[in-house]
């Protein structure tokens, strides 16, 4: 099987058909498709069914599509860089990431890395799945306390502590309340209800009677919620570090939950490449300004 007969099988399955491919390569439709009748000679397998309307994937072509596609792809970018003696990061960089990671701060951290790699065309998706970095062609992905895995490595770059906040009118009320005092915290919880304790830092810390008052589905809720002073909330400090800052919300201390830990991670099953490295580097330096 040769190389070339292999990028143009995959040209003309990317863009769905042999004119498509010629059109968007300049390559004569003709040759396309000697390249591709030459791998499938190789083969002994049809990767398309061709009609007098239409072209699409047999089985196998589909296979032999989702298999090469990543692995062609690393080739070329290896290839451009050792001819032109290029250092830079460069490429397409296809990473993904929790939907709150991507809402609280992915935004502002692609422009700022475009900025500082302007040869790296950044892609990013956020869904809360675990994609398949082989079969799906990300480089990276980023995930809240990862399992263990020997398919994929790279490293924790922030942990995050879950607070206990509100706004300061409604610590302010229940500081001035009698030590005595039987009134509960009014809280906002998120897929969970009922009342009982919150404790502020660890069981040997205070315990905070609380009622439920309010239950939501997503962090990003919870946290719009309590900035009305609604009731107090527990969440992540990545959620809330803007509205501390602010003076929005204030915290009460740390919850008694266990740190929750970000990781960048890319798979075991080759070298990261240069670009994968930047975006790493770069993600740990961004998240060292905020969590020391």
């Amino acid at each position: 099987m040769r190389l070339d007969d292999l990028s143009d099988f995959l040209l003309v399955a990317t863009h769905q058909g042999f004119a498509q491919a010629s059109r968007a390569s300049g390559r004569p439709k003709a040759s396309l498709s000697r390249k591709v009748m030459a791998l499938e000679t190789a083969l002994g397998v049809r990767l398309f069914e061709r009609d007098a309307k239409s072209v699409r994937l047999t089985e196998e072509g589909a296979l032999l599509l989702e298999r090469s596609s990543v692995p062609m792809r690393e080739i070329a970018e290896a290839e451009e860089t050792l001819k032109d003696g290029r250092t830079q990061p460069r490429g397409l960089l296809r990473v993904n990431a929790p939907t709150l990671i991507g809402q609280m701060m992915l935004g502002r951290l692609a422009a700022q890395f475009t900025l500082a790699y302007p040869d790296i065309k950044l892609s990013i998706t956020v869904e809360d799945r675990h994609v398949d970095l082989v079969s799906e062609g990300y480089d990276l992905v980023i995930r809240i306390n990862p399992e263990p895995s020997s398919d994929l490595v790279g490293r924790c770059f922030a942990r995050d502590h879950v607070l206990i906040v509100s706004t300061p009118e409604l610590k302010r009320q229940f500081a001035r309340l009698s030590p005595k005092s039987t009134r509960r915290l009014p809280v906002i919880v998120r897929n969970s209800s009922g009342d009982g304790s919150w404790h502020v830092g660890g069981k040997a810390g205070k315990a905070i009677p609380v009622r439920t008052v309010l239950q939501l589905p997503l962090l990003a809720m919870v946290r719009d919620a309590a900035l009305t002073g609604l009731g107090a909330a527990r969440l992540p400090q990545l959620v809330v570090a803007n509205d501390l800052a602010a003076g929005r919300l204030v915290s009460w201390g740390a919850a008694n939950e266990k740190p929750s830990e970000v990781w960048a991670l890319h798979t075991s099953r080759r070298l990261p490449s240069a670009k994968v490295k930047a975006f790493m580097g770069f993600l740990e330096t961004e998240f060292r300004k905020v969590w020391p």
